[in-house]
């Protein structure tokens, strides 16, 4: 009995380990979401977490920024500075962001928008950038 236990215990890791799979780096489609006007931000953790590009290009008011992680890593985008933590500023709490996933913002206000990663806060790690929205 405890070989039979043992063989279909050994079977099912066999099998969950063959069927997983796992996506590190850029994806070639980019969601639907991140699709049209706006900007997009990576994160990326070659070497040192980041935001890329930290400071986008501006945008106008109505346009939409995306957060794509293909880092391997989980973070969190939130505005606000990190000196902010961690209360943030309440504009925006993009929350949890596991590898794969996207986070998308609209802005319908023209101005400054600083955000970060709740995780990955400096001295440490530099996770920090800047949203600009032109009216």
């Amino acid at each position: 009995m405890r070989m039979l236990v043992g063989f279909l215990v050994s079977a099912f890791i066999f099998t969950a380990i063959a069927c997983g799979s796992s996506s590190y780096g850029p994806s070639s489609n980019p969601p639907a979401s991140c699709t049209g006007s706006g900007a997009s931000v990576t994160i990326d953790a070659t070497g040192s977490f980041t935001f890329s590009p930290a400071s986008p290009p501006a945008i106008v008011a109505g346009q939409k920024v995306c957060w794509v992680n293909n880092s391997g890593f989980a973070h969190t985008v939130s505005s606000g500075t990190a000196q902010t933590m961690p209360s943030d500023d309440g504009m925006f709490i993009g929350g949890a962001l596991p590898n794969g996933s996207t986070v998308v913002v609209t802005f319908s206000t023209a101005g400054s928008y600083p955000f970060h990663c709740n995780v990955h806060l400096p001295p440490t790690y530099n996770m920090t950038g800047t949203i600009t929205v032109n009216p």
